[in-house]
């Protein structure tokens, strides 16, 4: 069969495939688009079975080619290659929302009606004419294979297509004035058949609607009208059907926004909302699976959010792994919001990670959607160094603090917020910084000091930051144990003699002289002689310990609930202990960190 006359055929036919008259740059941005938005994703396997002739698909992946450079970017020579799937000749995708932009208007407001690019085609013959380049997920397509290419005229071809998932996308015409069908098909969570009435009545399908078999082995399909009353389908396969009016329906299983799960370069939260497209209550099933392609792994620390319980508490995280399940029951017309979040932090920046959530409805209709949970890679300048070398600024708020005649903290009346600092070496090691110097030299590196005194002329437009939380005495402290995105302790003092210890000038309104421990008398009468030392029996040390932790069981009282935050921000709990302030006791206080990496530079110079 010569299929180069395709679009002459298809145009008398009614089956318009009009090659040459899309904008073919139009088409390759759209691929290039998809290329970018999937390098990333997680992937599934869809098998395909193709007999002689026409057969109608109902395509849920966006393929992939396999070629890291254009993932994503699967063209039909590239899928149906001539070495293992020659025997396909021509592939129609069916755009089922071409019939929504078929007007213009003119200057004088009247409606200038427009032909519909309802198919675009893909020709092995003439595959540089053609109008289709690359297949999409979601979609429906028309299948051409020549029967005498196949090893036997009753076998079929096998083909395994490995891509993104996509969620149906379905735009349905009003069949009872026109002599077209609709192009339909879903994805079942079973290998049986299923009423079409059960899956499509809730949409424009009707309770009386009519399902046509793609059937055919000449130059065009034919709609055999085969299925009426209790038609039957199987998922992953595409029909002509019936429409009772127009309108957007893609299945029991809607979305109130995106149907991805996507975490973006900057993003460590995401979000779904899965909407109940049908007039009943729906209990749809989600479960989460790991991606088929080889080299995705599944994120080591992905949570769900669980549902709100109380109006006064966080919603509390549950770890997902392969294989974890609930259920949702929805409300018709309404929508849930499941909320996911990942932990960047134990996800290396050259690792490929992704997972695919599963979405069944349990009532009825058996309609499967499987939803791409992409992990999106932090992008990274020639000059950036790896994370999470650089320095981290932030704050921390302390929310409860102990008492003195108890150790345990508690909810204090009012919040404590404080700027804090910290820089992390390639080496791991992390520094405390009451203060830092930053700026760019002359070629554009960004750059780290101690002091801004210590900063050279080709540091340009310098600056210093500080905290007051840490003694100006103690600029720099190491940490004392742990690591960055762990646990991190730091210790320093305050020392008896240092500029900011407010117990060393001896002026002071509540000087009375004792020791430190508040047992010493008290100096007799105001002689001068009982200040003259270079230390007083009361000047002495303040400790201090504070430790920084990205473990959510940190918070004794479980009220405090980690969000997990950006790449470039990250955030937990922490606890500072100071000692020296009492007599009887420490002074411990809890609260919260936020830190954002400011400048990626790894030394301190």
């Amino acid at each position: 069969m010569n299929f180069k006359n395709q679009t002459k055929i298809c145009r008398e036919d009614k089956l318009m495939s009009f090659a040459g008259r899309l904008n073919r740059s139009t088409v390759v941005a759209v691929a290039v688009g998809l290329a970018a938005m999937t390098a990333s994703a997680s992937h599934v396997d869809q098998t395909l079975q193709l007999s002689a002739g026409w057969n109608g698909v109902y395509l849920e992946v966006t393929p992939d080619d396999g070629d890291e450079a254009t993932t994503g970017d699967a063209l039909c020579e590239t899928v149906f290659d001539a070495a293992n799937h020659g025997a396909v000749m021509a592939v129609m995708a069916y755009e089922s929302d071409a019939y929504e932009s078929t007007r213009q208007i003119n200057d004088d407001g009247s409606v200038i009606e427009q032909k519909p690019l309802s198919y675009l085609t893909w020709m092995r013959e003439d595959s540089t004419g053609s109008s289709l380049r690359a297949l999409r997920g979601g979609m429906c397509y028309l299948v051409y294979v020549d029967g005498s290419k196949l090893p036997t005229p009753k076998s079929t071809l096998s083909l395994t297509v490995t891509g993104v998932p996509r969620a149906p996308a379905m735009t349905w015409r009003d069949t009872t004035k026109g002599d077209f069908v609709n192009l339909v098909g879903l994805t079942l969570s079973t290998t049986d058949k299923v009423l079409a009435s059960t899956c499509f009545k809730e949409g424009p399908y009707g309770n009386k609607g009519v399902l046509y078999d793609v059937k055919g082995t000449n130059s065009v399909p034919t709609f055999k009208s085969s299925f009426m009353g209790n038609a039957m389908i199987v998922s992953g396969r595409a029909y002509g059907a019936s429409a009772e009016r127009p309108g957007s329906w893609n299945g029991v299983i809607g979305f109130a926004s995106a149907d991805e799960v996507v975490f973006g370069a900057d993003d460590s939260r995401a979000h779904l909302s899965v909407k109940n497209d049908s007039s009943t209550n729906r209990i749809f099933r989600f479960t989460v699976m790991g991606s088929s392609l080889a080299g995705e792994n599944f994120p080591p620390e992905l949570k769900r959010q669980l549902p709100r319980t109380d109006l006064m508490v966080e919603p509390a995280w549950t770890n997902l792994t392969q294989g974890s399940t609930w259920e949702v029951e929805i409300a018709p017309g309404k929508s849930v919001t499941e909320a996911f979040s990942i932990n960047r932090l134990t996800m290396p920046q050259d690792t490929a990670y992704g997972a695919v959530l599963v979405i069944d409805d349990l009532s009825g209709t058996q309609m499967r959607v499987r939803v791409p949970i992409i992990i999106i890679k932090t992008s990274e300048s020639a000059e950036a160094v790896e994370f999470p070398v650089g320095l981290w600024s932030g704050f921390i708020q302390l929310e409860a603090v102990s008492r003195l005649d108890d150790p345990l903290p508690v909810k204090a009346g009012g919040t404590l917020k404080m700027s804090v600092m910290m820089h992390v070496a390639p080496d791991g090691k992390v520094k405390l910084l009451q203060r830092v110097a930053a700026g760019v030299d002359t070629n554009g590196t960004p750059r780290l000091f101690k002091e801004l005194e210590s900063v050279p002329a080709t540091v340009e437009n310098a600056r210093r930051f500080s905290t007051i939380m840490m003694s100006i005495d103690n600029p720099i402290v190491e940490k004392s144990s742990g690591a960055f995105g762990d646990t991190l302790a730091f210790d320093w003092t305050v020392a008896e003699r240092a500029s900011d210890n407010p117990f060393r000038h001896a002026w002071h309104p509540d000087h009375d002289g004792k020791k430190a421990d508040y047992s010493g008398p008290t100096p007799s009468g105001d002689d001068l002689a009982n200040y003259a030392g270079i230390v007083k029996p009361e000047l002495w040390s303040i400790t201090n310990r504070m430790e920084f932790s990205w473990r959510e069981n940190n918070d004794p009282h479980g009220t405090i609930n980690f969000e997990r935050t950006p790449t470039e921000t990250t955030a937990g709990f922490v606890t500072w202990t100071v000692s020296g302030l009492t007599a009887k006791q420490p002074i411990v206080s809890l609260g919260v960190f936020v830190l954002q990496r400011a400048i990626k530079a790894g030394a301190l110079e």
